[in-house]
């Protein structure tokens, strides 16, 4: 649960590409460079957030609402508010320590009225060696960030429907008569905790897997074989493979350059902690980053508020930007 006192901060890594929902192309052409910059990208985001565009909830009958509260563009980053209303979150139940039932009072949801809850990013303007942007999200109990990232995709693409006639591409077969709609799309790459690496370091390698998409194999046809959604090599994870390596971390570290290599996007390990847990982690073979995977990302604490913090505020909080501000080299 949030504090009043502390925040958390966890790291990814973002990159833009472009894509396109057009049916009559080979599944090779719907991916491709972004058709705009993080700049550009978020200068539109504002502008349909000026023009109350900027909300989304989830599915018609949908107990929460997403929104882009509040968005800042500074000189070598841009901040972003993002906050969620969910009418489906338990009722908030107040006491006093050592308090009586007379203390006792509930706070009571209902379809039109939930809790509201905020997240801080941080999306810095300067790119890595790998053209990606650090990106520094606020974890939130209620705002999950898996939920907050499909969000930013979602204004990604009503920024390219209001926009349209910026995001329209010649049609990759050359036919002068037919264009293509396109749209950005946000990428996020976790940063590896300690706990991550020091837990695989000290574990025992139960299998490393270079995951495709299946536009790689030769003859797959979309049409004919949608049933069809992936390919997988497997990595020899023996103990002699692994030691001859030199550890888990080097056996890992040569599974990705060989996926590299190949041109394989992701690198699927799974291995067993000390206490003989099972763990599985997916990482991106351009950055060693993972994929989807909460509990292994990096993160830090941010504390000394001058005033107890909220669930939720109507604008950024400038003591909580600038400490994360302030995390950029941590």
């Amino acid at each position: 649960m949030s504090s009043r006192f502390e925040r958390t901060v966890q790291f990814f890594d973002i990159s833009l590409t472009g894509h396109t929902r057009a049916r009559d192309l080979d599944p090779n052409h719907k991916k491709f460079a972004s058709p705009k910059t993080l700049d550009e990208l978020l200068t539109h985001i504002e502008a349909i957030r000026e023009l109350g565009q900027a909300r989304k909830k989830s599915g018609t009958k949908s107990k929460y609402q997403f929104a882009l509260e509040h968005i800042e563009n500074r000189d070598d980053c841009w901040i972003l508010l993002i906050n969620l209303v969910d009418s489906n979150a338990a009722n908030v139940v107040t006491n006093r320590i050592d308090g009586s039932e007379a203390d006792r009072h509930t706070i009571e949801f209902n379809d039109d009225q939930g809790l509201e809850s905020s997240a801080h990013l941080v999306i810095f303007k300067e790119t890595n060696k790998l053209g990606k942007h650090l990106m520094l999200f606020e974890k939130s109990q209620y705002v999950p960030f898996q939920k907050a990232s499909a969000f930013l995709n979602h204004l990604a693409a009503v920024a390219a429907r209001h926009f349209r006639d910026e995001y329209v591409k010649p049609h990759p077969s050359g036919n002068p008569a037919k264009e293509i709609n396109t749209y950005c799309k946000f990428s996020l790459f976790a940063h590896p905790s300690d706990e991550f690496k020091e837990e695989l370091r000290t574990g025992t390698l139960t299998g490393i897997r270079l995951t495709s998409d299946t536009v790689l194999l030769r003859g797959y046809d979309a049409k004919t074989q949608p049933e069809l959604v992936g390919t997988e090599v497997k990595v020899d994870v023996t103990r002699w493979a692994v030691a001859r390596s030199g550890g888990n971390m080097k056996h890992l570290k040569k599974a990705l350059a060989h996926a590299n290599e190949l041109d394989v996007p992701f690198v699927r390990v799974s291995f067993e902690d000390e206490t003989g847990s099972s763990h599985t982690a997916t990482l991106s073979t351009d950055t060693g980053m993972l994929m989807n995977k909460d509990r292994y990302v990096k993160k830090r604490k941010i504390r000394n508020f001058s005033v107890p913090l909220s669930t939720a505020v109507p604008v950024i909080n400038e003591e909580i930007a600038q400490k994360m501000i302030e995390l950029k080299h941590a």
